[in-house]
Parts: C-alpha cells; sequence; structure tokens
C-alpha cells in the first residue's frame, strides 16, 4: 500500500528566503504566524462575503505613508507582540472591501495593525504603483523596509518589496499563471485607445484611469469579457448580428470626452461613471467599447461551442472569448477575459 504525504514546502521555503532578505529582523514568530495566513489569502471568507485582502509588512508605516500624496491611516491595534495576529487581520480584512490595504508594523515597541489608502483621483496612478517608485522610499531602503502581499487570482499571491524584488506563489497545479497580470491590462488599454484623439499627457491620465478601473475589476469582480471594437463599428440597425443579442447604448458613454472637456465637478462624475461601467462589467455577457475609449453595449452574448471556440475547454464565458477571438471578425480588435477563477489575459482577434 502507498502511503504518500506531499507539501508545499519549497514555496514556503521561498517565502521565508523572500522576508529575511527584504526586512532586516522580520520575527521569526510573526512570520510563522503569516506563513499559517498565506494561502487563505486566495480565497479569503468571513460571515459569507468574499475579500482578497492586501497586507503592508513594515517596520516604519509613517515613513511609507509620507510617500503618498493624499494618504490616510487609521490605526486599529497596537500589541506588545504577534500573538494577536490572526484575530487582528480577521477584524480588518471587511475594510478591504473599500480599497483600504491593511498595515502590520513591527518595531522595537511590538506590532500595530491598521488601514492605509492613498485618497487620489481615479485618474491618478494607484497606491501600490506610486510607494513602489517612490524614490523618497528607495532612499531609505536600508532603514525602511516594506513588503506588500496580494492575491492575483483565485491561485497566486504576489509579494513585493520597496527593494525592488518580487515573487509569485502558484497555488494551482494546471492552471496557466499570467506572471504579469499589469501587461496584460497595459495592452487591453492600449488597444481601448489606440485611436483617441487628445494630448499626450490627457491620454495617459485617461489611460491610467482605466487600468484603475480594471486593476479594481480583477480584485472585485469574479468573471467577466470586455471586447474592444474599432471606432467606426456600426452601432445601430447596420450593426454585425454577431454581437447583436444585447443592450445596446443609445448614447455612447465616453469617459475621455467627459474627462478631456474639463468639466465642472468631473472627478464626482469620473467615479459614477466608472461605478455603471464595473457594474456592466459584473453581469452576465459582454461588454462592449471601442478604441477611441467609448462604452458602447453590455450583456451582449454570442454563439459558442466547442467548433466555434477552437476545442477550448471551459466555462460558457471562456468559450464565448474564444469564439470571438476566432471568429475573424472585421473591426473587432481584441477581447479582455476574466474567469471566476481569477485567469486573465488580453488577446488580439486572430488574423
Amino acid at each position: 500500500m502507498l502511503n504518500e504525504n506531499i507539501f508545499y514546502l519549497d514555496a514556503k521555503n521561498r517565502i521565508v528566503d523572500f522576508l529575511n532578505d527584504n526586512f532586516d529582523d522580520f520575527p521569526i514568530k510573526l512570520q510563522n504566524r503569516f506563513l499559517n495566513f498565506f494561502p487563505k489569502m486566495v480565497n479569503y471568507e468571513e460571515e459569507g462575503a468574499k475579500y482578497r485582502p492586501r497586507l503592508l509588512f513594515t517596520n516604519d508605516i509613517d515613513k511609507i505613508m509620507r510617500s503618498l500624496p493624499s494618504p490616510s491611516k487609521i490605526e486599529l491595534f497596537r500589541d506588545t507582540n504577534e500573538h494577536m495576529f490572526a484575530s487582528r487581520l480577521k477584524a480588518l480584512v471587511p475594510f478591504t472591501k473599500h480599497d483600504w490595504c491593511i498595515y502590520i508594523n513591527s518595531g522595537e515597541i511590538g506590532v500595530s495593525y491598521g488601514i492605509f489608502k492613498n485618497i487620489n483621483s481615479i485618474k491618478e496612478e494607484g497606491l501600490e504603483d506610486i510607494i513602489f517608485k517612490s524614490q523618497y522610499l528607495r532612499d531609505r531602503d536600508e532603514k525602511v523596509f516594506g513588503i506588500y502581499a496580494y492575491p492575483e487570482n483565485a491561485w497566486a499571491i504576489t509579494m513585493k518589496s520597496i527593494k525592488g524584488n518580487e515573487i509569485n506563489v502558484n497555488f494551482a497545479l494546471d492552471i496557466k499563471v499570467v506572471n504579469d497580470l499589469d501587461e496584460e491590462i497595459n495592452e487591453f488599454v492600449e488597444a481601448s485607445f489606440s485611436k483617441l484623439k487628445a494630448s499626450t499627457k490627457k491620454a495617459n491620465e485617461v489611460k491610467t484611469m482605466y487600468k484603475n478601473i480594471f486593476k479594481n475589476v480583477v480584485r472585485n469582480i469574479h468573471g467577466t469579457i470586455c471586447v474592444v471594437v474599432d471606432k467606426d463599428y456600426p452601432t445601430s440597425e447596420h450593426r454585425d448580428d454577431f454581437l447583436e443579442d444585447g443592450i445596446w447604448l443609445k448614447e455612447p458613454i465616453s469617459f475621455s470626452k467627459l474627462y478631456i472637456q474639463g468639466q465642472h465637478n468631473v472627478e464626482p462624475k469620473l467615479t459614477a461613471i466608472a461605478n455603471v461601467f464595473m457594474s456592466m462589467l459584473e453581469l452576465d455577457g459582454i461588454t462592449v467599447v471601442d478604441n477611441a475609449g467609448n462604452i458602447l453595449a453590455y450583456n451582449v452574448f454570442v454563439e459558442a461551442n466547442l467548433r466555434t471556440s477552437g476545442g477550448v475547454i471551459g466555462g460558457a464565458r471562456k468559450r464565448a472569448a474564444y469564439t470571438i477571438i476566432n471568429s475573424r471578425k472585421k473591426l473587432i480588435i481584441g477581447v479582455y477575459f476574466q474567469s471566476h477563477d481569477g485567469e486573465m489575459f488580453y488577446a488580439p482577434l486572430k488574423k
């Protein structure tokens, strides 16, 4: 009789090495409690609600906050040791649903816990982008340590340090891992604004806004398809019946027009429209945008089967994505796909 035990021991050792290499004197007992919590991050659930918490371990949260242009921090617990780690995180995780990040500050006087975020515009870079580009922190990387850990999806966790190092831990056995989620989003965003007419500065700000939206989509929406079409794609009765089955807007929604015109109170309007857009992406079916930054339709369906999807094995959403990719339809540019288990990619149409 065969009796085997199989462990992810190599992953544990690499995580410990990363912590020690990027955070001087990281407490051993705090490491052990973090390692116990680590596998739960990808599918954390509390009172029936699912979360993908982001954690920042640091020895100086105040200096981390100084690297942010509009910081907000709420300290909630301060302990003499790390014994309460699990219960502190249990109390803090629900706040991450509203885009707060949890910090764990380990210093000579004990461990403090709280939440923080950068109160920034939707068209400005997000929290992690600012931290990991901060020259202020790089100049202090011998004294200030920071390790940021977050779930990429339902089976992978990324850890970054302010020293510029990064590791990805994958719990899956047979699912393709997207090693650079940002690269996939960037490719999708570039396709979505390839025919936007605007100055370089304003175009970059609109693209940053789009990237922020889709980073939130990855964190908060469990599956979606967004199709990019050419700005000349017909949206009236002359539309190709391939994408006919859905709700086409009488008047396209234009993030870029609203922002570029610089209207009064543009920030609240951008945020409101971003929420509408995310609601569309969360619904069943496909959301359609064009390459000039307009939202055209949502709740769109295509007929998908093994033949039209090229024999791809997966759920209905994945078959629909590959049906579009394989369709070779004129004026359809590409497909952003995200599954309920976190697999995601952007793919241009096959020629």
